[in-house]
């Protein structure tokens, strides 16, 4: 085999193996409540979503994330956040407590990629990998703009 033919076949290989390396699991995203806010809203009992979700939560998106709420397609590289705090209310009041979860939805070249922050920790992780793909992306395959429920009219 001469040398053009060993570069070859040494790319093919190199080709080869990056495609099957498992992506990385998703960073915290440090400096999220920066980033744009998308929306707010409180999920309260009589929800479906209430035994999980009840609470107040926001939703950011990272600058490549607004590309995708203005065209409907998120480019790679997008990230958009979903943090939901538990409530304590009062009086006509409802304000957020602590912080019950993060959950964070990265566009990956392989699609997008879902992971759950318990609490505050930005290390535990509650849901991931698997999980994820049977309950995150499951859900969001109904979304009808690129598997994204929430919309911007910023």
């Amino acid at each position: 085999m001469n040398l053009s033919g060993i570069i070859a076949l040494a790319a093919v290989a190199t080709v080869a193996t990056a495609s099957s390396t498992p992506e990385p699991e998703i960073a915290y995203p440090a400096g999220f409540r920066g980033w744009t806010h998308i929306s707010s809203a409180y999920i309260g009992e009589g929800n479906p979503g209430f035994p999980r979700y009840g609470g107040i939560h926001y939703i950011y998106a990272n600058d490549r994330a607004l590309t995708g709420y203005r065209t409907g397609v998120f480019p790679l590289g997008s990230v958009l956040i979903f943090d939901v705090h538990d409530v304590k209310t009062g009086p006509g009041t409802i304000d957020p407590t602590a912080r019950k979860l993060l959950d964070v939805m990265e566009k990956r070249r392989t699609g997008w990629r879902f992971i759950e922050f318990d609490g505050d920790s930005r290390t535990k992780i509650s849901v991931t990998g698997d999980q994820a793909v049977k309950v995150c992306a499951a859900c969001h395959e109904n979304a009808k703009r690129d598997h994204v429920f929430s919309a911007f009219d910023g």
